[in-house]
């Protein structure tokens, strides 16, 4: 059977002496695994359209024990990834959470617009990497069933003081009389950007601005809950920390 879909390349493995195994994320039937046969050979008319953060729309031949790329017609590359160490480490972070958390066999259009964002403005040099990184994870943990509590404190429902406490484990959210346990404390800007990136439509997602204090924090609380709700590390976050 043969069908089609817009697809991201996330990951290639080499199998044979030419052949690429593609971990994809489709927007019709989420990550999947398809062959792309000769594809390594730089005359053959998948190289191009194979490698990684390629995004096109891929046709597949579905067989009985695995499915092949025929073609793709291809739209974008993220090119300008390749020439920041930081920014392709970043991405290929970006990449791994999607394997890890993206559905499989089922419409994934909502992780494929958010990658695609994001990759975007990464590559283009369109947002601070550090905000798209925050961005990216807090949103990833409520669309994969992890919405953190941040209407108001959880023990008297107050909607804001400077600061509040939030736990990275539970996700709850506390004003600075309550406090509650287990929690580290964060200002009310780095809140204010945790429910924009929780709540904000997907239009305005990317609108928000934060300074360099609001950033240092952000980005300490959303990797935390994300790590903490998955329960894994990433060997690509543990690259670009190195880097960045």
């Amino acid at each position: 059977m043969t069908f089609s879909s817009d697809a991201i390349v996330l990951k290639i493995t080499k199998t044979g002496e030419s052949d690429r195994l593609l971990t994809l994320l489709t927007r019709d039937r989420g990550i999947m695994k398809a062959f792309a046969k000769a594809a390594d050979r730089p005359k053959n008319k998948l190289h191009m359209s194979t490698n990684l953060f390629c995004y096109g729309r891929f046709t597949f031949y579905e067989g009985v024990k695995s499915t092949k790329v025929e073609e793709c017609d291809l739209n974008e590359t993220f090119y300008n990834l390749q020439s920041d160490i930081g920014k392709l480490a970043l991405a290929q972070y970006f990449n791994e959470l999607m394997i890890e958390t993206a559905p499989v066999e089922t419409d994934a259009n909502e992780y494929l617009r958010l990658l695609l964002n994001t990759l975007y403005f990464l590559a283009n040099d369109k947002k601070n990497p550090r905000f798209l990184k925050s961005l990216f994870e807090m949103r990833l943990s409520s669309m994969i069933g992890y919405m953190p509590s941040l209407v108001g404190c959880k023990e008297c429902g107050e909607f804001e003081t400077d600061p509040m406490f939030f736990n990275t484990e539970s996700g709850e959210l506390f004003c600075n009389f309550c406090k509650g346990t287990g929690t580290k404390m964060f200002s009310l800007d780095t809140v204010t950007s945790m429910r924009h990136i929780v709540f904000s439509d997907f239009e305005k997602l990317y609108s928000l601005s934060a300074d360099e204090k609001t950033l240092d924090s952000l980005e300490t609380v959303t990797e935390k809950y994300l790590l903490n709700a998955i329960k894994r590390n990433f060997r690509t976050l543990d690259f670009y920390k190195t880097i960045k």
